[in-house]
């Protein structure tokens, strides 16, 4: 009798144990199902120095790509070529750029879309005391690059006036910073600059005869691939929220808590703080359709761009739905 209570108990014993065993084995296994279905989000995206990236260079210093699980590999480019060279070498999955280069994309082949508007700056500067507005860059020096988006910008504010650049007397100066210089030492009567190169013309004392935000010009734009947009689409919209956290930052606080980022990304200094008028941020949003239609009809009459324009090739619904 005892030692059939004894083999009885032992038989409890083991089946316990053996319980036990399985739950402990099944449990790495339940955790490992929970990391596979925890998708990593990573993305590579291009930006320029200038004003449209700062909400970017912000949500990269205080983490805000972190918070939405996003590893964001932000190249900064010096010169649109080099810029566009890494997105058609496949180097980018996207980029802050321009309608104007959109159109060369596009043209050359590649596939990419326009996700959002960027708000971006350009302005025409002078140091002629005898050029007082737009009217009067009439046979006037002009001194700028063929063919991108500033040449654009200039060539539709001069419209305004019944203008167009043939009008004046144009020559290709690609580099900003020389742009500047000849402009101040009247080498050139004009030139057309983004920031900082606005705020440093004009404390160099040249005078600032019109704006893209004044003139309700709109040419910079976010993009993306349209490989990342289908087959990555969250980590763009991590993206998104990221750059949305990097604007709130910025009209939450005061100049001095990020100017610093100002100074390392996007070239300000010290000497031209006080100058400084900064665009009004706001959520990312796509461009509106006319701002697209008449960039591309430009770029077409420039003989920069040949194809049928089709509207929702162009702009991605990312942010519209």
């Amino acid at each position: 009798m005892k030692t059939k209570t004894f083999m009885l108990g032992l038989a409890a014993v083991v089946s316990v144990a053996l319980l036990a065993s399985c739950g402990t084995e099944k449990a790495p296994a339940k955790e490992t199902k929970k990391e596979d279905s925890k998708k990593e989000l990573s993305l590579s995206f291009g930006v320029m120095p200038a004003v449209d990236s700062l909400p970017v260079y912000i949500a990269e210093k205080e983490g805000f790509f972190e918070e939405e699980g996003l590893t964001l590999d932000l190249q900064s480019f010096k010169s649109p070529k080099d810029r566009d060279a890494a997105l058609s070498s496949g180097n980018l999955d996207g980029a802050n750029t321009d309608l104007i280069a959109v159109s060369t994309y596009l043209q050359g082949g590649m596939d990419f879309q326009v996700v959002s508007q960027s708000i971006g700056t350009f302005s025409i500067l002078t140091s002629n005391p005898e050029v007082t507005t737009l009217k009067e860059l009439e046979g006037k020096k002009i001194g700028i690059a063929k063919n991108q988006a500033p040449y654009y910008f200039l060539d539709e504010a001069l419209q305004t006036e019944g203008l167009a650049v043939a009008d004046t007397v144009y020559e290709e100066v690609p580099q900003i910073p020389v742009r500047v210089e000849l402009t101040a030492n009247q080498k050139i009567d004009a030139t057309v600059v983004p920031e900082p190169f606005r705020t440093i013309g004009l404390a160099k004392g040249l005078t600032e005869l019109g704006n893209s935000n004044e003139l309700g010009i709109d040419a910079t734009v976010f993009g993306f691939t349209t490989e990342a947009l289908t087959t990555n689409k969250e980590s763009v919209e991590a993206f998104y929220r990221g750059y949305n956290k990097g604007v709130d930052f910025i009209n939450e606080h005061e100049l001095d808590d990020y100017y610093d980022v100002m100074k390392e990304k996007i070239g300000f200094t010290d000497e031209i703080k006080g100058r400084v008028t900064l665009p009004t941020y706001t959520h990312a949003e796509q461009i509106k359709n006319d701002q697209l239609n008449k960039a591309f009809d430009w770029s077409k009459e420039q003989g920069i761009y040949s194809k049928e324009l089709k509207t929702e090739d162009v702009l991605s619904p990312l942010l519209t739905k």
